[in-house]
């Protein structure tokens, strides 16, 4: 190669580089395209690399960048081939800075669903993990107690600060997703739980029954369960129990809020008269209707034959039961609701028709922040999108809990 800083053969550099930016390109304009949840699967961008590809999208440029000053280094682009990978990259690069800007209007949408509420504040942005986004290392601040039993077989991790506490502090439950039968209590949610834990509450991430060995409702039995262990144990780890909350994503979020919404007349719930056993809910990217009467998602066929385990025709009590959507009442607590405009799993009607629906009955709070561009599961990692949005969530939370 004429110039190159390199003996390397240049058809071979620029092929490579062409393939790199093929690839590049294919994950990039997936995450940029809408979601078409209108059309068949096969059309659909797939959730995973979407969510990926949009969270990691300020590392994607320096990659994007280094690649390019390498291949030009080489001699690669002398050729057709690297210069027309250079203009591959270069595409791919604008659609990733309009990544960046879509996902930098997160804290926008987050403070206008919060007006009126609570004040959002910037977030202290944590740079090195938005390059580097994987949130599973816990900050020195912050202890956490591994796999306490509250039930036969089920755990839960508890967060806190390691300093002294003087005062009990509010609870926040986190329940993970997984589609009822995977997901694990210490790979979900960690900026969000690490964000409220150094605030000062006390956080857990709870363990339930999988499918398809549990059958609804054993999953809210057990998270029932496991908030009555909390209250019993509240001295014990400085707990307020009468400012407990939770959380949750997808299958989580569906467990959440029924935790927070089912009334006294439901068979798990503890609660005996009008007030909510929780203070308040914060679900993301939920399901909601078990039925999907407004035909928002594809067959579901995990919910009929491992969540429920009968046929809707046959037995459609038992799907109502199941869905939060059938339990909005007057006593809910204060809730905040998380969904993505671009989710292709859970479509954001799902959200759309809950939200309608709670505040319509709703005396306390109810907030609604559709974020734009953000898809299925991103908060599992500590982008911009995700520390933006976690600003919000804990704003919501401090507020209904009066701190």
């Amino acid at each position: 190669c004429r110039g190159s800083l390199l003996p390397v053969p240049c058809r071979i550099v620029a092929v490579a580089y062409l393939l790199f930016a093929a690839v590049a390109f294919v994950f990039v304009f997936n995450a940029v395209r809408p979601p078409l949840t209108s059309r068949s699967t096969a059309l659909r961008p797939p959730w995973m690399p979407v969510m990926i590809t949009s969270e990691v999208a300020p590392l994607a440029w320096i990659v994007l960048v280094t690649l390019a000053v390498l291949a030009w280094a080489i001699g690669a682009t002398g050729t057709w081939i690297g210069q027309f990978a250079m203009a591959l990259s270069a595409l791919t690069f604008l659609m990733v800075s309009w990544l960046v800007v879509r996902a930098s209007r997160t804290l926008g949408v987050m403070r206008a669903s919060l007006d009126g509420i609570t004040t959002v504040p910037s977030p202290r942005y944590q740079w090195g993990r938005i390059l580097y986004p994987w949130p599973y290392r816990i900050p020195d601040a912050i202890e956490r107690l591994d796999a306490i039993p509250y039930a036969p077989s089920l755990f839960l991790d508890l967060y806190r600060l390691r300093r002294d506490r003087k005062e009990p502090a509010p609870l926040l439950m986190h329940i993970h997703g997984g589609s009822w039968g995977g997901g694990d209590r210490r790979q979900q949610a960690q900026p969000l739980i690490q964000e409220m834990a150094s605030r000062g509450w006390v956080v857990v991430s709870v363990d339930y029954p999988l499918v398809p060995e549990a059958t609804f409702p054993e999953q809210v039995i057990a998270l029932h369960g496991a908030l009555r262990w909390l209250r019993d144990h509240a001295g014990e780890y400085g707990i307020d129990a009468d400012r407990m909350f939770v959380t949750g994503g997808s299958a989580g979020a569906h467990l959440a809020s029924l935790v927070a919404i089912t009334d006294e007349s439901s068979p798990w719930s503890l609660r005996h008269d009008t007030e909510p056993v929780v203070a308040g809910a914060v679900t993301m990217y939920g399901v909601y209707d078990l039925l999907d009467r407004n035909g928002i998602r594809d067959f579901w066929p995990i919910i009929t034959t491992m969540l429920i385990k009968a046929d809707p025709d046959l037995e459609p009590e038992k799907f109502h039961t199941g869905s939060p959507i059938d339990h909005v009442s007057s006593s809910a607590p204060a809730f905040l609701v998380v969904h993505g405009r671009n989710d292709s799993l859970v479509p954001i009607a799902e959200s759309d028709h809950f939200v309608e629906a709670l505040s319509a009955v709703a005396v306390r709070p109810v907030a609604y922040a559709r974020l734009p561009g953000a898809t299925h599961a991103f908060d599992a990692v500590a982008s911009l999108r995700t520390q933006q949005a976690v600003a919000g969530i804990a704003a919501f939370l401090d507020s209904a809990a009066g701190r």
